[in-house]
């Protein structure tokens, strides 16, 4: 499924505009405002939000979409809070909460690379100027855009506040790259809930078969990286970032397809929990089950 008309470059750059003009809570005000009326307007976006929350909410139609609705708010929000930190705007006022971070530094003492995986969850592009503010080097790994302008747009933005984005899909020494950063004791940033099929392995969540990203076992197996999931909801005034413990793995034992499956695996039972718990930020607005075991037509 495309993505919607209204995420491209010329929407974004007046996004960014009215971010830095506008105060924060009439902006954001007025964004929660938007994100209710594209709920109740748009054609059939809502339907598959409601479609990939109903698992987590053991098929409960009328549940799903109220954490539905909150959802397309909350984006906006986020979309607000995203575009006054990509105009330049300090973000660091928001955070409220911390935990975790003295991973980071104990990797860096011992020049071991880090892989940071995190969901569609919450606004996972903070984590990036946290880390720099505390001087910590970090990659991001994206995919390309839908519009090629506004890939660009988004790499110059990261780039502002000293962070690199290394953007995968036309680039085929990508994967050389990151491993080449992560041996070198580099911190790597990377969303592991909407893979591109070719870097993808099927995990259960929520008691169904779920597309998640075979990169970091890949990675593991090739670097021997620390494996660190991240999270960053957006709480009642603000945001928290939230370091899970590591993930263990054995990297002798990833020789085999199913030992990667199988970290994989891992990697989203740590996310499970906190994707139930914040089900109204976790971000999909393409189908992310399979269509023929559709969790809609069976909540119907």
């Amino acid at each position: 499924m495309k993505a919607s008309a209204l995420y491209r470059s010329e929407l974004w750059k007046a996004g960014l505009s009215a971010a830095r003009k506008l105060p924060a809570p009439i902006s954001g005000g007025l964004a929660r405002l938007f994100g209710a009326g594209y709920y109740a307007f748009s054609n059939n976006r809502p339907e598959i939000v409601i479609e990939n929350l109903l698992p987590a909410v053991n098929g409960d139609y009328v549940r799903a979409e109220k954490l539905t609705r909150e959802l397309f708010q909350n984006f906006a929000q986020k979309l607000v809070d995203l575009w006054r930190y990509e105009s330049g705007i300090p973000i660091e006022h928001l955070f409220r909460y911390r935990s975790g971070l003295e991973v980071f530094e104990t990797a860096k003492q011992e020049k071991r690379g880090i892989l940071i995986v995190t969901p569609h969850l919450g606004n996972w592009e903070f984590g990036a100027p946290i880390l720099a503010k505390r001087g910590i080097r970090l990659l991001v790994i994206t995919m390309e855009e839908p519009d090629p302008r506004l890939t660009e747009m988004r790499k110059a933005s990261r780039e502002r506040w000293g962070i690199e984005t290394l953007v995968i899909g036309s680039n085929p020494f990508a994967f050389i790259e990151v491993i080449r950063r992560l041996e070198a004791g580099e911190v790597v940033a990377l969303l592991v809930d909407r893979p591109h099929p070719a870097n993808s392995v099927i995990v259960e969540l929520f008691g169904k078969p779920f597309a998640a990203s075979v990169a970091p076992a890949e990675l593991a197996r090739a670097t021997g990286c620390k494996i660190v999931p991240v999270y960053l909801p957006r709480i009642a005034d603000g945001y928290a970032a939230h370091t899970l413990p590591e993930i263990e793995y054995e990297r002798a034992a990833l020789r085999p397809m199913e030992a990667r499956q199988a970290l994989a695996q891992k990697i989203m039972r740590a996310f499970e929990p906190v994707i139930r718990e914040h089900l109204s930020q976790w971000y999909h607005f393409v189908p992310i089950w399979n269509r023929e075991e559709s969790p809609l037509k069976q909540a119907k």
